[in-house]
Protein backbone atom coordinates (compact mmCIF):
# COMPACT_ATOMS: atom_id res chain seq x y z
CA UNK A 1 0.00 0.00 0.00
CA UNK A 2 2.81 2.40 0.91
CA UNK A 3 4.50 1.60 -2.44
CA UNK A 4 1.28 2.49 -4.27
CA UNK A 5 1.01 5.77 -2.33
CA UNK A 6 4.63 6.65 -3.21
CA UNK A 7 3.97 6.04 -6.91
CA UNK A 8 0.77 8.08 -6.69
CA UNK A 9 2.67 10.98 -5.15
CA UNK A 10 5.36 10.80 -7.86
CA UNK A 11 2.83 10.79 -10.70
CA UNK A 12 2.18 14.57 -10.65
CA UNK A 13 5.92 15.17 -10.83
CA UNK A 14 6.22 12.91 -13.89
CA UNK A 15 3.27 14.64 -15.56
CA UNK A 16 4.78 18.03 -14.75
CA UNK A 17 8.10 16.97 -16.29
CA UNK A 18 6.46 15.77 -19.50
CA UNK A 19 4.24 18.83 -19.60
CA UNK A 20 7.21 21.07 -19.03
CA UNK A 21 9.00 19.47 -21.98
CA UNK A 22 6.01 19.98 -24.26
CA UNK A 23 5.73 23.55 -23.03
CA UNK A 24 9.39 24.19 -23.82
CA UNK A 25 8.74 22.92 -27.37
CA UNK A 26 5.92 25.42 -27.68
CA UNK A 27 8.19 28.12 -26.30
CA UNK A 28 10.69 27.44 -29.11
CA UNK A 29 8.16 28.10 -31.83
CA UNK A 30 9.22 31.16 -33.77
CA UNK A 31 9.64 32.27 -37.33
CA UNK A 32 9.08 29.23 -39.53
CA UNK A 33 12.03 28.42 -41.79
CA UNK A 34 11.35 26.23 -44.78
CA UNK A 35 13.16 23.65 -46.86
CA UNK A 36 11.87 22.96 -50.35
CA UNK A 37 12.05 19.56 -52.01
CA UNK A 38 11.56 18.62 -55.67
CA UNK A 39 11.37 14.87 -56.29
CA UNK A 40 9.60 12.41 -58.56
CA UNK A 41 6.63 10.84 -56.76
CA UNK A 42 6.06 8.42 -59.65
CA UNK A 43 9.34 6.59 -59.01
CA UNK A 44 10.09 4.20 -56.17
CA UNK A 45 13.25 6.17 -55.35
CA UNK A 46 11.26 9.42 -55.17
CA UNK A 47 8.65 7.95 -52.85
CA UNK A 48 11.38 6.62 -50.57
CA UNK A 49 13.07 10.02 -50.55
CA UNK A 50 9.85 11.79 -49.56
CA UNK A 51 9.12 9.43 -46.65
CA UNK A 52 12.74 9.55 -45.47
CA UNK A 53 12.84 13.36 -45.41
CA UNK A 54 9.58 13.50 -43.46
CA UNK A 55 11.04 11.10 -40.88
CA UNK A 56 14.24 13.15 -40.71
CA UNK A 57 12.27 16.28 -39.82
CA UNK A 58 10.20 14.42 -37.24
CA UNK A 59 13.35 13.02 -35.65
CA UNK A 60 15.02 16.42 -35.71
CA UNK A 61 12.03 18.12 -34.09
CA UNK A 62 12.01 15.52 -31.31
CA UNK A 63 15.75 15.73 -30.70
CA UNK A 64 15.85 19.54 -30.61
CA UNK A 65 12.36 20.16 -29.24
CA UNK A 66 11.81 22.56 -32.12
CA UNK A 67 8.86 23.15 -34.44
CA UNK A 68 10.37 25.96 -36.49
CA UNK A 69 11.29 23.99 -39.63
CA UNK A 70 8.80 23.26 -42.41
CA UNK A 71 9.30 20.88 -45.33
CA UNK A 72 7.58 21.90 -48.58
CA UNK A 73 7.35 19.24 -51.32
CA UNK A 74 6.87 19.57 -55.07
CA UNK A 75 6.37 16.67 -57.49
CA UNK A 76 8.59 16.77 -60.60
CA UNK A 77 6.60 13.98 -62.31
CA UNK A 78 9.93 12.80 -63.72
CA UNK A 79 10.01 15.81 -66.05
CA UNK A 80 12.95 18.18 -66.33
CA UNK A 81 10.62 21.05 -67.28
CA UNK A 82 8.43 20.37 -64.25
CA UNK A 83 11.51 20.20 -62.03
CA UNK A 84 12.59 23.67 -63.15
CA UNK A 85 9.05 25.03 -62.78
CA UNK A 86 8.68 23.58 -59.26
CA UNK A 87 12.03 24.98 -58.15
CA UNK A 88 11.09 28.42 -59.45
CA UNK A 89 7.78 28.25 -57.59
CA UNK A 90 9.47 27.31 -54.31
CA UNK A 91 12.08 30.05 -54.65
CA UNK A 92 9.50 32.62 -55.69
CA UNK A 93 7.35 31.86 -52.65
CA UNK A 94 10.02 33.27 -50.35
CA UNK A 95 9.21 30.50 -47.86
CA UNK A 96 12.26 28.28 -48.30
CA UNK A 97 15.90 28.82 -47.39
CA UNK A 98 17.27 25.76 -49.22
CA UNK A 99 16.16 23.06 -51.66
CA UNK A 100 16.74 19.28 -51.63
CA UNK A 101 15.97 17.07 -54.58
CA UNK A 102 16.95 15.46 -57.83
CA UNK A 103 17.59 18.86 -59.41
CA UNK A 104 20.59 18.47 -61.66
CA UNK A 105 23.18 21.15 -62.23
CA UNK A 106 21.83 21.71 -65.73
CA UNK A 107 18.34 22.29 -64.35
CA UNK A 108 19.64 24.50 -61.55
CA UNK A 109 21.56 26.54 -64.12
CA UNK A 110 18.35 26.98 -66.11
CA UNK A 111 16.49 28.03 -62.97
CA UNK A 112 19.16 30.64 -62.26
CA UNK A 113 18.56 32.18 -65.68
CA UNK A 114 15.00 32.97 -64.61
CA UNK A 115 15.45 33.54 -60.90
CA UNK A 116 18.63 35.25 -59.76
CA UNK A 117 17.83 34.33 -56.16
CA UNK A 118 18.98 30.81 -57.02
CA UNK A 119 22.56 32.02 -56.90
CA UNK A 120 22.08 32.66 -53.19
CA UNK A 121 20.16 29.52 -52.20
CA UNK A 122 21.79 26.19 -51.25
CA UNK A 123 20.55 23.33 -53.43
CA UNK A 124 21.41 19.77 -52.39
CA UNK A 125 21.34 17.21 -55.20
CA UNK A 126 20.40 13.73 -53.90
CA UNK A 127 21.01 10.84 -56.27
CA UNK A 128 23.30 7.88 -56.83
CA UNK A 129 24.55 9.54 -59.99
CA UNK A 130 26.44 12.76 -60.41
CA UNK A 131 25.50 15.61 -62.73
CA UNK A 132 29.15 16.57 -63.04
CA UNK A 133 29.83 13.89 -65.66
CA UNK A 134 28.49 16.06 -68.43
CA UNK A 135 28.72 19.47 -66.81
CA UNK A 136 32.46 19.94 -66.50
CA UNK A 137 32.27 22.53 -69.27
CA UNK A 138 29.56 24.54 -67.52
CA UNK A 139 30.77 27.77 -65.94
CA UNK A 140 30.81 27.73 -62.16
CA UNK A 141 27.77 29.96 -61.81
CA UNK A 142 26.25 27.87 -59.03
CA UNK A 143 28.54 28.03 -56.01
CA UNK A 144 25.55 27.04 -53.84
CA UNK A 145 24.99 23.71 -55.64
CA UNK A 146 25.89 20.81 -53.31
CA UNK A 147 26.19 17.18 -54.43
CA UNK A 148 25.31 14.25 -52.17
CA UNK A 149 26.85 11.99 -54.85
CA UNK A 150 30.46 12.73 -55.60
CA UNK A 151 32.29 12.30 -58.87
CA UNK A 152 34.68 9.75 -57.37
CA UNK A 153 31.75 7.55 -56.36
CA UNK A 154 30.34 7.75 -59.90
CA UNK A 155 33.65 6.70 -61.40
CA UNK A 156 33.72 3.79 -58.95
CA UNK A 157 30.48 2.53 -60.50
CA UNK A 158 32.22 2.13 -63.83
CA UNK A 159 35.38 0.75 -62.24
CA UNK A 160 33.27 -1.90 -60.53
CA UNK A 161 31.70 -2.84 -63.88
CA UNK A 162 35.18 -3.13 -65.38
CA UNK A 163 36.35 -5.27 -62.45
CA UNK A 164 33.45 -7.69 -62.95
CA UNK A 165 34.00 -7.85 -66.72
CA UNK A 166 37.73 -8.41 -66.26
CA UNK A 167 37.15 -11.03 -63.57
CA UNK A 168 35.32 -13.23 -66.09
CA UNK A 169 37.54 -12.26 -69.06
CA UNK A 170 34.79 -10.89 -71.28
CA UNK A 171 36.38 -8.78 -73.98
CA UNK A 172 33.29 -7.07 -75.40
CA UNK A 173 30.07 -5.82 -73.83
CA UNK A 174 26.83 -4.16 -74.87
CA UNK A 175 25.69 -1.13 -72.85
CA UNK A 176 21.98 -0.39 -72.42
CA UNK A 177 20.60 2.74 -70.82
CA UNK A 178 17.51 4.89 -70.53
CA UNK A 179 17.85 8.64 -70.90
CA UNK A 180 16.94 10.65 -67.83
CA UNK A 181 17.44 14.16 -66.54
CA UNK A 182 20.88 13.49 -65.15
CA UNK A 183 22.69 12.87 -68.44
CA UNK A 184 21.78 15.11 -71.34
CA UNK A 185 24.14 13.43 -73.80
CA UNK A 186 25.25 9.89 -74.56
CA UNK A 187 28.93 10.77 -74.41
CA UNK A 188 29.25 11.07 -70.64
CA UNK A 189 28.04 7.56 -69.89
CA UNK A 190 29.68 5.73 -72.76
CA UNK A 191 32.98 7.58 -72.43
CA UNK A 192 33.28 6.69 -68.75
CA UNK A 193 32.37 3.06 -69.37
CA UNK A 194 34.70 2.79 -72.37
CA UNK A 195 37.62 4.30 -70.46
CA UNK A 196 37.10 1.94 -67.53
CA UNK A 197 36.84 -1.12 -69.79
CA UNK A 198 39.84 -0.10 -71.87
CA UNK A 199 41.94 -0.26 -68.71
CA UNK A 200 41.16 -4.00 -68.48
CA UNK A 201 41.52 -4.68 -72.23
CA UNK A 202 37.77 -4.80 -72.90
CA UNK A 203 35.49 -2.58 -74.95
CA UNK A 204 31.92 -1.47 -75.56
CA UNK A 205 30.98 -3.20 -78.81
CA UNK A 206 27.43 -1.85 -79.00
CA UNK A 207 25.39 0.62 -76.99
CA UNK A 208 21.65 1.08 -77.00
CA UNK A 209 19.96 4.24 -75.72
CA UNK A 210 16.24 4.38 -74.96
CA UNK A 211 14.26 7.59 -74.46
CA UNK A 212 12.53 7.96 -71.07
CA UNK A 213 9.99 5.16 -70.71
CA UNK A 214 7.08 7.55 -70.19
CA UNK A 215 7.77 9.20 -73.55
CA UNK A 216 7.33 5.96 -75.54
CA UNK A 217 3.95 5.63 -77.26
CA UNK A 218 4.30 1.83 -77.48
CA UNK A 219 6.69 0.75 -74.75
CA UNK A 220 6.43 -2.99 -75.37
CA UNK A 221 6.97 -2.79 -79.12
CA UNK A 222 9.91 -0.40 -78.83
CA UNK A 223 11.80 -2.52 -76.32
CA UNK A 224 11.04 -5.75 -78.20
CA UNK A 225 12.33 -4.30 -81.47
CA UNK A 226 15.60 -3.10 -79.95
CA UNK A 227 16.18 -6.36 -78.07
CA UNK A 228 15.58 -8.28 -81.29
CA UNK A 229 18.41 -6.31 -82.89
CA UNK A 230 20.73 -7.12 -80.00
CA UNK A 231 19.79 -10.79 -80.10
CA UNK A 232 20.86 -10.96 -83.75
CA UNK A 233 24.37 -9.84 -82.80
CA UNK A 234 27.08 -12.07 -81.40
CA UNK A 235 27.76 -10.30 -78.09
CA UNK A 236 25.95 -11.74 -75.07
CA UNK A 237 27.17 -9.52 -72.19
CA UNK A 238 24.56 -6.83 -71.51
CA UNK A 239 25.11 -4.10 -68.93
CA UNK A 240 22.21 -1.86 -67.91
CA UNK A 241 24.21 1.19 -66.89
CA UNK A 242 21.32 3.58 -66.25
CA UNK A 243 17.56 3.18 -66.03
CA UNK A 244 14.50 3.77 -63.92
CA UNK A 245 13.11 0.81 -62.02
CA UNK A 246 10.01 0.84 -64.25
CA UNK A 247 12.14 0.58 -67.38
CA UNK A 248 14.27 -2.24 -65.95
CA UNK A 249 11.17 -4.24 -64.95
CA UNK A 250 9.79 -4.05 -68.50
CA UNK A 251 13.20 -4.67 -70.09
CA UNK A 252 13.72 -7.94 -68.23
CA UNK A 253 10.14 -9.03 -68.81
CA UNK A 254 10.67 -8.69 -72.57
CA UNK A 255 14.14 -10.24 -72.43
CA UNK A 256 12.64 -13.26 -70.67
CA UNK A 257 9.87 -13.59 -73.27
CA UNK A 258 12.39 -13.40 -76.11
CA UNK A 259 14.70 -16.09 -74.73
CA UNK A 260 17.44 -13.67 -73.75
CA UNK A 261 17.59 -14.89 -70.15
CA UNK A 262 18.76 -18.36 -71.17
CA UNK A 263 22.13 -20.09 -71.07
CA UNK A 264 24.95 -18.13 -72.62
CA UNK A 265 23.58 -14.69 -71.72
CA UNK A 266 25.07 -12.33 -69.12
CA UNK A 267 23.16 -9.42 -67.56
CA UNK A 268 24.63 -6.87 -65.15
CA UNK A 269 22.70 -4.08 -63.43
CA UNK A 270 24.25 -1.13 -61.63
CA UNK A 271 23.55 0.70 -58.38
CA UNK A 272 20.29 2.34 -59.45
CA UNK A 273 18.50 -0.98 -60.00
CA UNK A 274 20.38 -3.29 -57.63
CA UNK A 275 19.64 -0.94 -54.72
CA UNK A 276 15.89 -1.30 -55.30
CA UNK A 277 15.56 -5.08 -55.66
CA UNK A 278 14.08 -5.31 -52.16
CA UNK A 279 11.12 -3.30 -53.42
CA UNK A 280 10.03 -5.60 -56.28
CA UNK A 281 7.83 -8.68 -56.11
CA UNK A 282 8.75 -12.25 -57.02
CA UNK A 283 7.39 -11.97 -60.58
CA UNK A 284 10.02 -9.33 -61.37
CA UNK A 285 12.80 -11.42 -59.83
CA UNK A 286 11.56 -14.43 -61.81
CA UNK A 287 12.40 -12.51 -64.99
CA UNK A 288 15.83 -11.56 -63.61
CA UNK A 289 17.16 -14.99 -62.62
CA UNK A 290 20.94 -15.06 -62.87
CA UNK A 291 21.41 -11.30 -63.09
CA UNK A 292 24.53 -9.86 -61.44
CA UNK A 293 24.40 -6.45 -59.80
CA UNK A 294 26.19 -4.19 -57.38
CA UNK A 295 24.95 -1.65 -54.87
CA UNK A 296 26.38 0.86 -52.43
CA UNK A 297 27.06 -0.71 -49.07
CA UNK A 298 25.73 0.81 -45.86
CA UNK A 299 25.76 -0.41 -42.27
CA UNK A 300 22.48 -2.15 -41.46
CA UNK A 301 23.46 -3.31 -37.98
CA UNK A 302 23.63 0.12 -36.31
CA UNK A 303 20.99 1.15 -33.79
CA UNK A 304 20.16 4.31 -35.73
CA UNK A 305 19.50 2.35 -38.92
CA UNK A 306 17.31 -0.21 -37.16
CA UNK A 307 15.24 2.56 -35.59
CA UNK A 308 14.93 4.35 -38.93
CA UNK A 309 13.98 1.13 -40.73
CA UNK A 310 11.13 0.49 -38.28
CA UNK A 311 9.75 4.01 -38.74
CA UNK A 312 10.22 3.89 -42.50
CA UNK A 313 8.46 0.56 -42.99
CA UNK A 314 5.49 1.71 -40.92
CA UNK A 315 5.16 5.11 -42.58
CA UNK A 316 5.79 3.85 -46.11
CA UNK A 317 3.36 0.96 -45.68
CA UNK A 318 0.60 3.33 -44.55
CA UNK A 319 1.25 5.89 -47.29
CA UNK A 320 1.68 3.36 -50.10
CA UNK A 321 -0.34 0.38 -48.90
CA UNK A 322 -0.04 -1.45 -52.24
CA UNK A 323 3.73 -1.65 -51.62
CA UNK A 324 3.50 -2.47 -47.90
CA UNK A 325 5.10 -5.89 -48.36
CA UNK A 326 8.14 -4.30 -50.01
CA UNK A 327 8.77 -1.33 -47.76
CA UNK A 328 12.43 -1.69 -46.79
CA UNK A 329 14.48 1.51 -47.25
CA UNK A 330 17.24 1.66 -49.86
CA UNK A 331 20.29 3.90 -50.19
CA UNK A 332 17.99 6.47 -51.86
CA UNK A 333 16.07 6.84 -48.59
CA UNK A 334 19.22 7.01 -46.47
CA UNK A 335 20.80 9.75 -48.59
CA UNK A 336 17.57 11.77 -48.51
CA UNK A 337 17.35 11.42 -44.71
CA UNK A 338 20.95 12.56 -44.30
CA UNK A 339 20.44 15.52 -46.66
CA UNK A 340 17.34 16.68 -44.78
CA UNK A 341 19.11 16.30 -41.43
CA UNK A 342 22.13 18.21 -42.75
CA UNK A 343 20.06 21.23 -43.74
CA UNK A 344 17.83 21.09 -40.65
CA UNK A 345 20.88 20.98 -38.40
CA UNK A 346 22.50 23.85 -40.30
CA UNK A 347 19.35 26.00 -40.08
CA UNK A 348 19.17 25.30 -36.36
CA UNK A 349 22.76 26.49 -35.91
CA UNK A 350 22.26 29.73 -37.81
CA UNK A 351 20.24 32.78 -36.85
CA UNK A 352 16.84 33.39 -38.43
CA UNK A 353 18.27 36.41 -40.25
CA UNK A 354 21.42 34.59 -41.39
CA UNK A 355 22.47 35.08 -45.01
CA UNK A 356 22.42 32.27 -47.56
CA UNK A 357 26.20 32.29 -47.58
CA UNK A 358 26.29 31.73 -43.82
CA UNK A 359 23.83 28.84 -44.22
CA UNK A 360 25.91 27.37 -47.04
CA UNK A 361 29.09 27.51 -44.96
CA UNK A 362 27.28 25.81 -42.09
CA UNK A 363 26.07 23.02 -44.41
CA UNK A 364 29.54 22.49 -45.88
CA UNK A 365 31.09 22.31 -42.40
CA UNK A 366 28.86 19.33 -41.50
CA UNK A 367 30.70 16.35 -40.06
CA UNK A 368 28.56 13.61 -38.56
CA UNK A 369 27.77 9.92 -38.96
CA UNK A 370 24.64 9.65 -41.06
CA UNK A 371 22.58 6.63 -42.03
CA UNK A 372 24.43 6.37 -45.35
CA UNK A 373 27.87 6.91 -43.81
CA UNK A 374 30.05 9.83 -42.77
CA UNK A 375 28.61 13.17 -43.96
CA UNK A 376 31.44 15.53 -44.88
CA UNK A 377 31.86 17.82 -47.85
CA UNK A 378 34.79 18.99 -49.90
CA UNK A 379 34.41 21.37 -52.84
CA UNK A 380 30.64 21.14 -52.35
CA UNK A 381 30.56 17.37 -52.88
CA UNK A 382 30.13 14.47 -50.47
CA UNK A 383 33.39 12.77 -49.51
CA UNK A 384 31.96 9.26 -49.15
CA UNK A 385 33.63 6.61 -51.30
CA UNK A 386 32.44 3.35 -49.81
CA UNK A 387 32.36 -0.21 -51.03
CA UNK A 388 30.00 -2.18 -53.23
CA UNK A 389 28.09 -5.38 -52.52
CA UNK A 390 27.99 -7.76 -55.48
CA UNK A 391 24.64 -9.56 -55.65
CA UNK A 392 23.23 -12.42 -57.74
CA UNK A 393 19.47 -12.81 -58.32
CA UNK A 394 18.43 -16.34 -57.37
CA UNK A 395 14.93 -17.68 -56.70
CA UNK A 396 12.64 -15.22 -54.96
CA UNK A 397 15.46 -12.98 -53.76
CA UNK A 398 19.19 -12.51 -54.28
CA UNK A 399 22.47 -13.66 -52.76
CA UNK A 400 25.26 -11.38 -51.59
CA UNK A 401 28.20 -13.13 -53.19
CA UNK A 402 31.06 -10.67 -52.72
CA UNK A 403 32.15 -7.17 -51.84
CA UNK A 404 34.39 -4.96 -53.94
CA UNK A 405 36.56 -1.92 -53.37
CA UNK A 406 39.00 -0.33 -55.84
CA UNK A 407 41.92 -0.74 -53.45
CA UNK A 408 41.38 -4.35 -52.42
CA UNK A 409 39.32 -5.96 -55.16
CA UNK A 410 36.80 -8.72 -54.44
CA UNK A 411 36.31 -10.47 -51.12
CA UNK A 412 33.74 -12.59 -49.33
CA UNK A 413 32.82 -9.93 -46.79
CA UNK A 414 33.91 -6.58 -45.41
CA UNK A 415 35.99 -8.17 -42.68
CA UNK A 416 38.13 -10.10 -45.15
CA UNK A 417 38.89 -7.67 -47.93
CA UNK A 418 41.52 -9.00 -50.27
CA UNK A 419 42.55 -9.02 -53.90
CA UNK A 420 40.62 -12.17 -54.83
CA UNK A 421 38.81 -13.44 -57.89
CA UNK A 422 35.03 -13.69 -57.71
CA UNK A 423 35.39 -17.27 -58.92
CA UNK A 424 36.93 -18.14 -55.55
CA UNK A 425 33.98 -16.77 -53.57
CA UNK A 426 31.38 -19.43 -54.28
CA UNK A 427 29.09 -20.46 -57.13
CA UNK A 428 27.21 -17.93 -59.23
CA UNK A 429 23.79 -18.66 -60.71
CA UNK A 430 23.81 -17.53 -64.34
CA UNK A 431 20.80 -17.05 -66.64
CA UNK A 432 19.30 -20.38 -67.67
CA UNK A 433 20.71 -22.13 -64.61
CA UNK A 434 24.21 -22.30 -66.07
CA UNK A 435 26.87 -23.08 -63.47
CA UNK A 436 29.91 -22.37 -65.63
CA UNK A 437 30.88 -18.84 -66.62
CA UNK A 438 29.24 -17.84 -69.94
CA UNK A 439 31.69 -17.03 -72.70
CA UNK A 440 29.82 -13.84 -73.48
CA UNK A 441 29.83 -14.51 -77.20
CA UNK A 442 27.95 -16.66 -79.65
CA UNK A 443 28.31 -17.49 -83.31
CA UNK A 444 25.70 -15.87 -85.52
CA UNK A 445 25.23 -16.01 -89.27
CA UNK A 446 26.68 -12.61 -90.06
CA UNK A 447 29.88 -13.11 -88.05
CA UNK A 448 32.78 -13.75 -90.44
CA UNK A 449 34.98 -16.64 -89.30
CA UNK A 450 38.68 -16.09 -88.70
CA UNK A 451 40.65 -17.47 -91.64
CA UNK A 452 43.73 -19.42 -90.57
CA UNK A 453 46.29 -20.42 -93.17
CA UNK A 454 47.86 -23.88 -92.85
CA UNK A 455 50.60 -25.36 -95.07
CA UNK A 456 49.06 -27.87 -97.47
CA UNK A 457 52.40 -29.53 -98.15
CA UNK A 458 54.06 -29.44 -94.75
CA UNK A 459 57.03 -31.67 -94.01
CA UNK A 460 55.74 -32.80 -90.61
CA UNK A 461 52.31 -34.38 -90.98
CA UNK A 462 52.16 -35.27 -87.29
CA UNK A 463 51.82 -31.53 -86.57
CA UNK A 464 49.67 -30.37 -89.50
CA UNK A 465 48.15 -32.60 -92.16
CA UNK A 466 45.75 -31.54 -94.91
CA UNK A 467 43.55 -34.30 -96.34
CA UNK A 468 40.88 -34.26 -99.02
CA UNK A 469 37.37 -35.60 -98.36
CA UNK A 470 35.92 -36.74 -101.69
CA UNK A 471 32.44 -37.36 -100.24
CA UNK A 472 32.15 -33.79 -98.95
CA UNK A 473 34.24 -32.36 -101.78
CA UNK A 474 36.40 -30.46 -99.33
CA UNK A 475 39.56 -30.59 -97.28
CA UNK A 476 40.03 -31.12 -93.56
CA UNK A 477 43.01 -30.44 -91.34
CA UNK A 478 44.36 -32.63 -88.51
CA UNK A 479 47.50 -32.93 -86.43
CA UNK A 480 48.96 -32.09 -83.03
CA UNK A 481 49.18 -28.33 -83.69
CA UNK A 482 45.53 -28.26 -84.76
CA UNK A 483 44.47 -30.12 -81.60
CA UNK A 484 46.38 -27.66 -79.41
CA UNK A 485 44.78 -24.71 -81.20
CA UNK A 486 41.26 -26.15 -80.82
CA UNK A 487 41.87 -26.86 -77.12
CA UNK A 488 42.89 -23.23 -76.57
CA UNK A 489 39.84 -21.95 -78.47
CA UNK A 490 37.55 -23.98 -76.21
CA UNK A 491 39.00 -22.23 -73.18
CA UNK A 492 38.51 -18.73 -74.55
CA UNK A 493 35.88 -16.65 -72.70
CA UNK A 494 34.17 -15.98 -76.03
CA UNK A 495 33.29 -17.80 -79.25
CA UNK A 496 35.85 -17.74 -82.05
CA UNK A 497 34.43 -18.94 -85.39
CA UNK A 498 37.33 -20.01 -87.62
CA UNK A 499 38.21 -21.82 -90.84
CA UNK A 500 41.47 -23.55 -91.71
CA UNK A 501 42.55 -22.58 -95.24
CA UNK A 502 45.12 -24.90 -96.90
CA UNK A 503 47.90 -22.97 -98.65
CA UNK A 504 49.88 -24.61 -101.41
CA UNK A 505 52.75 -22.15 -101.53
CA UNK A 506 55.80 -21.85 -99.32
CA UNK A 507 55.78 -20.81 -95.67
CA UNK A 508 57.32 -17.46 -96.59
CA UNK A 509 54.62 -16.77 -99.19
CA UNK A 510 51.88 -17.67 -96.72
CA UNK A 511 53.29 -15.33 -94.07
CA UNK A 512 53.57 -12.51 -96.63
CA UNK A 513 49.93 -12.92 -97.63
CA UNK A 514 48.83 -12.81 -93.99
CA UNK A 515 50.91 -9.67 -93.46
CA UNK A 516 49.50 -7.98 -96.57
CA UNK A 517 45.96 -9.21 -95.73
CA UNK A 518 45.58 -10.86 -99.11
CA UNK A 519 43.10 -13.69 -99.59
CA UNK A 520 44.60 -17.10 -98.95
Amino acid sequence: MSRFISLFLLLPLLIAEVGGKEESCVMRRGIARGIGSVIDYSSRAGREQKIAMEIAFQDFHRSTCSKQLVLRFKDSHGSSAQTVSSALELIGSGKVQAIIGTITKQEATLVSEFQKATNDMPIIFISLTSPAIVTTSLPNRLPFFIQMANDIHIHLNFQCIAAIVNNFKWRKVTAIYEHNNEFLTDSGLITLLSDSLRAVSSEVEHHLAFPPLASLSDQNATIEEELRKLKSKSNRVFIVIQSSLQFAVLLFEKAKEMGMMEKGYVWIVTNEIASLLDSVDSSVLYNMQGVLGFRTNFVESSKSFRQFKTKFRKKYGIKYSEEEEYSNPSIFALRAYDAAWTIAQSLEKTQANATSEELLNQILSSNFEGLSGRIRFENSTLLQQGTFQIINVVGKSYREIAVWSPELGFSENFDKLGNNSMKDLGPIYWPGGLQTVPKGWTSVAEVKPLKIGVPAKGAFNQFVKVSYDQDKNGSYVTGFSIEVFEAVVKRLPYQLPHDFIPFNGSYDDMVKQVYSKESL
